[in-house]
C-alpha cells in the first residue's frame, strides 16, 4: 500500500478573523479566497494559507497551542528593513534583527498582533 503525502496549508491561529486579516492583508500581502465564520483561506505567492479562530469543532487546548506560539515557517522578502517597519506601522513587533547572519541571509524574527512569531529572511 503506497500513500501519496502532500503539505498542506500554513494555519496561523488568531484570536479574531476581522483584527488579523488587516494584518496580513497590509503586511504580508494575503490574497484572500474564502471567508467565514472562524475562518480566512488566502494565497501568499502560491502557498496556502489559513487564519483560523477557536471555535467549539476544535481539539481541546487548540487556542493555547495555535495562538501566541512560535510558527515554524520562514517567510522571504526583498527588503527586511522595510518589512519590519509595515510590522511595527501594523501593530505587530520585531522580536530580534534585523542581522546579518554568517551564510550572508539577513534575518529577523517578528510578532503579529496576536503574538504569533515568524522567521523573516532576505536572502
Amino acid at each position: 500500500m503506497s500513500n501519496s503525502v502532500k503539505l498542506g496549508p500554513i494555519i496561523i491561529g488568531v484570536r479574531s478573523i476581522e483584527e488579523a486579516k488587516g494584518f496580513y492583508v497590509n503586511v504580508f500581502g494575503i490574497n484572500i479566497k474564502e471567508e467565514s465564520a472562524n475562518y480566512l483561506s488566502a494565497n501568499l505567492g502560491g502557498t496556502h494559507i489559513e487564519l483560523e479562530e477557536d471555535s467549539e469543532n476544535r481539539f481541546p487546548n487548540w487556542a493555547k497551542n495555535n495562538i501566541g506560539t512560535y510558527k515554524n515557517s520562514e517567510f522571504i522578502v526583498s527588503d527586511i528593513h522595510s518589512f519590519v517597519q509595515e510590522v511595527v506601522k501594523n501593530g505587530g513587533k520585531v522580536i530580534s534583527g534585523p542581522l546579518t547572519r554568517p551564510w550572508g541571509s539577513i534575518t529577523a524574527e517578528i510578532a503579529d498582533i496576536d503574538g504569533n512569531i515568524f522567521l523573516i529572511s532576505q536572502h
